[in-house]
C-alpha cells in the first residue's frame, strides 16, 4: 500500500524495530548526560545544546603579549638575514621590509645567535602595535667586525592581526645600559652558630644533597622536598644575611639570604644564593618559603656607587661637607596623573 506522500507503508513489525531503536538512542543520550552532569554540572549540558561561537578572550594582556612575541621573533630572523645579505639578494630583504633604498655588500657577515634585549611597544592603534625591538647578535667576517662579538640594532615592527612587517632597515645601537643595584632587606650577617643560620644551612644541606631531612628543618606547609636526583656531593655555607640582627634570638619571622658553595663530583662549583622565609613556632625555627627574590628595601631604594656601604660621592659633595653621602635614593610611590 503507498502513503499520500508515495512512500511505502511501514508493517508493524518494522514500526516496533524503529521504536527500539530510538528507545536505545535516548537511553544512551540519557547516560550522557547524567555523566556531563556529575562532571561538570549544568555548564557542561548547555554548551552542547549551545550554537554560540566561543567567546573572545577579553584580557587585553594576552593580545599585547601575542604581538610582542610575534615582534620579537620578527626583528630576529630580520636582523640574522639582512646582516647575512650579500649584493643581489635585494629580493630576499624584500620579505620583510619594502620602499628602501639599501645597498648590500659583497659577501654577507656570519651572524648568529639572536637575542631580544630590549622590547617596547611605541604605538598602538585597534588592532596595530608598533614595537621598537633591540637585537643582540653575534658577527663574525666584516668590515670593522670583531669575530664573535656581540653588536645591538634596533628595528621597528609593526604587527597586525598576525601579520608582521618592518617599518625600516635595522639601526646599530649602543648595548642596554646597566641599572642600578636595589637595596635589600637585609640588615646584617649571622654567624655560623646563629639560630637562623644553622637552620638555614642545614635545610640548604638537606635540599641540595640529601644529607638530612628536609622536614626537619620546614614548616608543614612548606611544601618543600629534596631535589632529585641531587645535584651536589656537599655543601659550604658562605655567608647568612638577615633581616633580623638579632639573627633568630628573638621575634618570631625572619627573612634571610643565603649564600652557599655547593660541590659535585668533579669539585666546587659556582656559589648559589637562596632567599628564605623562616618562622618560628614553639621556639623553633623552620622555613616557610623558598622566595622568587631576595627581601627589598621598603620603601625601594638605590644604592648609589660601587660600593654599597662606601657610595661614591660627587665632587661637589665632596668638597662642601665632610660628611658621607647617604648610600641610597629613596624611589617615590607611583602617583597618578
Amino acid at each position: 500500500m503507498r502513503t499520500a506522500a508515495g512512500g511505502q507503508a511501514d508493517s508493524g513489525e518494522a514500526l516496533l524495530r524503529r521504536m527500539a531503536a530510538r528507545r536505545r538512542r535516548d537511553n544512551i543520550v540519557v547516560a550522557v548526560l547524567a555523566v556531563l552532569a556529575v562532571l561538570g554540572g549544568g555548564h557542561a549540558i548547555f554548551s552542547i545544546f549551545s550554537s554560540a561561537a566561543p567567546a573572545r578572550a577579553t584580557d587585553p594582556t594576552i593580545g599585547v603579549i601575542g604581538h610582542a612575541q610575534l615582534a620579537s621573533a620578527f626583528a630576529e630572523e630580520f636582523v640574522v638575514a639582512y646582516l647575512g645579505a650579500a649584493a643581489g639578494q635585494q629580493e630576499r630583504i624584500g620579505e620583510y621590509v619594502t620602499g628602501q633604498q639599501i645597498t648590500l655588500p659583497a659577501t654577507g657577515r656570519q651572524v648568529s645567535d639572536p637575542i631580544v634585549v630590549y622590547l617596547a611597544r611605541a604605538i598602538s592603534s585597534g588592532n596595530l602595535d608598533v614595537w621598537a625591538v633591540t637585537v643582540s647578535v653575534k658577527v663574525g667576517k666584516g668590515t670593522g667586525a670583531i669575530s664573535g662579538a656581540r653588536q645591538y640594532f634596533r628595528v621597528a615592527v609593526s604587527v597586525a592581526d598576525g601579520l608582521r612587517r618592518a617599518l625600516s632597515v635595522p639601526a646599530e645601537v649602543e648595548p642596554p645600559g646597566r641599572n642600578a643595584d636595589l637595596a635589600l632587606a637585609y640588615s646584617g650577617p649571622c654567624s655560623a652558630d646563629t639560630p637562623l643560620a644553622q637552620v638555614a644551612s642545614g635545610f640548604l644541606t638537606a635540599f641540595l644533597t640529601g644529607n638530612g631531612d628536609v622536614a626537619r628543618y620546614t614548616t608543614l606547609d612548606a611544601g618543600i622536598s629534596v631535589l632529585r636526583p641531587t645535584p651536589f656531593t656537599g655543601l659550604e655555607t658562605a655567608s647568612i644575611m638577615a633581616d633580623d640582627s638579632s639573627c633568630g634570638t628573638r621575634g618570631t619571622t625572619a627573612r634571610v639570604l643565603a649564600n652557599v658553595n655547593p660541590k659535585g663530583d668533579g669539585g666546587a662549583t659556582a656559589t648559589l644564593a637562596y632567599p628564605l622565609t623562616l618562622v618560628r613556632t614553639e621556639g623553633q625555627w623552620q622555613v616557610r618559603s623558598m622566595d622568587p627574590i631576595p627581601a627589598l628595601a621598603d620603601p625601594l631604594a638605590l644604592i648609589v656607587g660601587n660600593d654599597p656601604g662606601r657610595p661614591a660621592p660627587t665632587t661637589a659633595a665632596a668638597t662642601a661637607t665632610t660628611t658621607a653621602p647617604s648610600s641610597s635614593v629613596r624611589i617615590p610611590p607611583p602617583t597618578q596623573n
